[in-house]
């Protein structure tokens, strides 16, 4: 029998999916909320693209390339690979599939539709149980300001130029005119847990806890907040979050991690090879309840494991 409760996901990037691959196994998917990431969002070949809210929707279709973590699995790219014969600098790829839902989205959006709706109808259409909730109805994006002035898209930065730029600073353009889906907060104040996944605290969990009235209602609700490390020891467990970290004048540390987050949460997950440190982040955050878990989740069964962990908290 699988496990009663409903769970709040914040997450978009790597991290969180593959958490939420071991919660599917012992929850019942319409118990399971994910509140995702839009600042990733960008208009390319005329296309509005969604990556974080596209690999919910394809990790709960069973879609999801899940040795990549974006995009559908078996994908073919034959049009990404005619458009390069017109546009030899095309740089982001899109698989086939892939492309159907850019498409589908970018004519509902020009039919006057929100985000939200759009994918409460892609959810459908795919048969999701779970609900995906953009965390904003209109467009924001991270800017990267580069060492030598340049403020690019952080997907030009991530996949265009694959990270290889020095960073001055980061920042989430249009946040202070975010437009929330009501539905965010009743599923916040409904869940009996709510979980910040170990994506990247800058980029992916950064711009939906950085929107007011989002963090307010998490701070209401702190005593459901939990929150999983990205970092083990002082390295990231993928992507460039320590790099990240530093524009904010942030160490590579589990003590400056749970910094962007105490004031809305209540238990912190790190790893099991930390445990050495256990009491030190203690001393730092008293009414912070540590726990040492596997929270490397190179396998469906660790996530399983660590899921089990989660909601016995």
């Amino acid at each position: 029998m699988k496990e009663k409760g409903k769970i709040v996901f914040l997450g978009g990037g790597t991290g969180t999916p593959k958490l939420i691959q071991g919660i599917r196994r012992i929850i019942n998917e319409e118990n399971i909320t994910v509140i995702t990431n839009t600042a990733d969002d960008i208009t390319l070949y005329g296309l509005y693209i969604s990556p974080d809210v596209d690999t919910y929707l394809y990790l709960f279709s069973n879609l999801l390339d899940t040795k990549k973590f974006w995009g559908i699995e078996g994908d073919s790219y034959y049009t990404y690979s005619f458009l390069k014969k017109f546009d030899k600098n095309a740089w982001f790829t899109l698989g086939d599939k892939d492309l159907a839902i850019h498409l589908f989205r970018t004519q509902k959006l020009q039919e006057g539709k929100n985000l939200s709706e759009i994918t409460t109808i892609l959810a459908n259409r795919l048969n999701i149980k779970a609900k995906i909730l953009p965390c904003t109805d209109n467009h924001i994006e991270t800017r990267i300001v580069t060492k030598n002035g340049h403020d690019i898209h952080f997907q030009e930065f991530w996949v265009r130029e694959k990270a290889n730029l020095s960073i001055k600073e980061i920042y989430v353009k249009g946040i202070e005119n975010a437009i929330i889906p009501d539905d965010i907060f009743s599923e916040i104040e409904e869940a009996d847990k709510i979980i910040l996944g170990p994506s990247n605290p800058i980029t992916s969990i950064g711009p939906i806890i950085s929107i007011k009235k989002i963090r307010q209602s998490l701070k209401k609700n702190k005593e459901k907040c939990i929150a999983i490390s990205p970092i083990v020891g002082d390295r990231a467990i993928s992507g460039p979050t320590c790099q990240f970290l530093a524009t904010k004048n942030k160490n590579c540390s589990i003590k400056d991690i749970i910094s962007l987050y105490e004031d809305f949460i209540t238990c912190f997950f790190i790893d099991e090879s930390d445990k050495n440190i256990e009491e030190q982040i203690k001393n730092i955050y008293p009414n912070l309840d540590i726990r040492n878990e596997n929270i490397v989740m190179k396998d469906i069964s660790i996530s399983q494991n660590l899921a089990k962990t989660l909601l016995k908290v």
